[in-house]
């Protein structure tokens, strides 16, 4: 069975666009909103109404433990069976960033053991999952193939975004979103 929204604390780890998001959508079904981002400011985190704090504290407070952090060799196993352990009794996971962010051996034995009443998961340290995985037999599991952002709609944002960057290339020389180095006019990236 189901519980409510209503009075429930949310822990996000990962407090990026993403994050920010899902702390957008919580606040309209009255959740108190924690988070764990190393990367946010504490300033920045409450203007989303999002109480920044330590693992540790998202571990002990949060009844929905949602993630968004990238994968790192610092959040490689992030939920593992310490993690879990400390979390509270009854708590449910929700993972739509990466498969390595949890230790799947270490929820298995969580959700045997009731400590974790409910997964939810988009993502797996092994992809695609072994059709034996514990996962799939599991009642207070769902799963989902790594596809939890492909629809109808995010494939055309996705095509429309790539068709400026090339616009944006070709005919004003800019290098919009570029990961690799600060956004530089086309001259300026030229000459570099």
């Amino acid at each position: 069975m189901g519980v409510e929204l209503n009075g429930k604390t949310l822990g996000l780890v990962g407090l990026g666009r993403i994050g920010r998001e899902v702390a957008k959508r919580a606040t309209a079904f009255n959740m108190r909103i924690i988070g764990f981002d190393p990367f946010l400011s504490t300033q920045e985190a409450g203007e989303w109404n999002i109480e920044k704090c330590e693992l540790n504290n998202i571990w002990a407070q949060a009844d929905i433990i949602s993630l968004h952090a990238p994968m790192t060799p610092d959040t490689k196993h992030i939920l593992n069976a310490n993690s879990l352990d400390a979390c509270k009794d009854g708590v449910r996971i929700v993972n739509c960033a990466r498969g390595g962010l949890i230790d799947d051996n270490s929820l298995v034995t969580a959700l045997e053991s009731g400590k974790v009443a409910a997964a939810a998961l988009d993502v797996f340290e092994v992809e695609p999952l072994p059709t034996d995985h514990p996962f799939l037999t599991n009642p207070n599991v769902i799963v989902t193939p790594h596809l939890g952002a492909s629809t109808s709609e995010s494939q055309v944002k996705v095509a429309t975004a790539i068709a400026r960057q090339f616009d944006a290339f070709f005919n004003h020389n800019e290098i919009p979103f570029a990961v690799n180095k600060p956004v530089e006019s086309g001259k300026t990236a030229s000459a570099v």
